[in-house]
């Protein structure tokens, strides 16, 4: 009789063994692989209801066999930007019912401190494209257009960095020039009594720059720090004494004539039948008076003629016109020695 190996397992006797097990656990097992490929093949071939919602625009219902929702979007043709937001997320598994969203981002332009930024944003703001873009407003930096602009696709938006500056500047101060009457002058005659200097004026002036370059200029205060002193000139005021230097003595005149001078006697050599002795204002015709155009030498003046003396213009004639005076003389021949002589000065004396 043989004697089963310890190796081999333990022998079973016909007693102790259960007809058909083994083909019973196989068909089990057999039947359980088929299931659960059959299951899967039916989990693929299933169809899922979904709906999607496109930036606002009305929903549609689709049927897709998509796994996630980035597959739903593929079979839909929804092409995704960067700054798109999706909900839920691309990877979230699909199931009947789930409703998809997508929020399209607006893309603009942020022109700041010499660089453009393309910034995406989903429903934002100005402010929110700036947040996005990482941008550090300073305290006075502006931006255009307005923080709360709403985006749109497109758009430019330029920060604009302001700075400013306050700077003391100096300026002068004209003088003016002062005119007062000096006594001691005579008249016509000016003098500088004191020069004149500018003052200094010191302004504040805040300067504002936008971007480097200057934009704004404003005066803040001003302070005087040294007063201007006016220029002062002297006109005189003191009446001229013209004075003249003569063999008897200091004459004042008034004023000088230059004329042709000619010499008469009052006889009758001279004169004629006109030689009645008298002058047209009366006075005895001789030395001393002297005959005058009215219009240069008002009757009455006295006169003082250098080479001949003083005299008064007492007389007239029908050939003294103008510049021109004769001159009485006591003698024929006297007259005749003085003649007729030019450029002759006759000063014409202060009462």
């Amino acid at each position: 009789m043989h004697k089963p190996s310890s190796t081999t397992g333990v022998v079973v006797g016909p007693s102790q063994r259960t007809p058909h097990w083994g083909r019973i656990v196989a068909a089990v097992f057999l039947v359980m692989v088929v299931g659960a490929g059959a299951w899967a093949s039916l989990q693929s071939l299933r169809a899922y209801e979904v709906t999607l919602t496109v930036d606002g625009r009305a929903d549609v219902t689709l049927r897709t066999r998509a796994k996630d929702v980035q597959g739903v979007l593929s079979e839909a043709g929804v092409a995704l930007r960067e700054g798109d937001e999706v909900t839920p997320s691309l990877e979230a598994p699909i199931q009947s019912g789930d409703h998809i969203t997508v929020r399209v981002a607006e893309w603009v332009t942020v022109l700041v401190d010499a660089d453009e930024l393309e910034v995406g944003v989903v429903d934002g703001t100005v402010r929110d494209a700036l947040v996005r873009a990482d941008i550090v407003m300073g305290p006075m930096d502006r931006v255009v257009p307005v923080r709360e602009t709403p985006l749109e696709e497109g758009m430019e938006i330029q920060v604009i960095r302001v700075v400013q500056e306050v700077l003391t500047e100096t300026e002068s101060i004209p003088f003016r020039t002062l005119r007062w009457a000096e006594p001691q002058l005579e008249k016509g005659i000016e003098r500088v009594v004191r020069e004149g200097r500018e003052g200094i004026l010191e302004k504040r002036v805040r300067l504002t720059y936008e971007n480097g370059v200057l934009a704004h200029r404003q005066e803040i205060g001003h302070e005087v720090v040294e007063e201007p002193i006016a220029r002062v000139i002297g006109v005189g005021t003191r009446e001229t004494v013209n004075v003249l230097q003569t063999a008897s003595g200091s004459l004042r005149y008034a004023d000088v004539v230059e004329v042709e001078a000619t010499a008469y006697y009052p006889g009758p050599i001279s004169t004629g039948e006109w030689a009645d002795g008298y002058t047209f204002t009366g006075l005895v015709a001789g030395k001393g008076v002297v005959a005058v155009d009215p219009d240069v030498i008002p009757l009455g003046t006295r006169l003082y003629i250098p080479g001949y003396g003083e005299a008064i213009a007492a007389d007239i004639g029908g050939a003294i016109k103008g510049h021109r005076i004769d001159l009485g003389f006591s003698t024929y021949e006297e007259a005749i020695e003085y003649g007729r002589q030019k450029g002759v000065k006759v000063y014409l004396l202060e009462d």
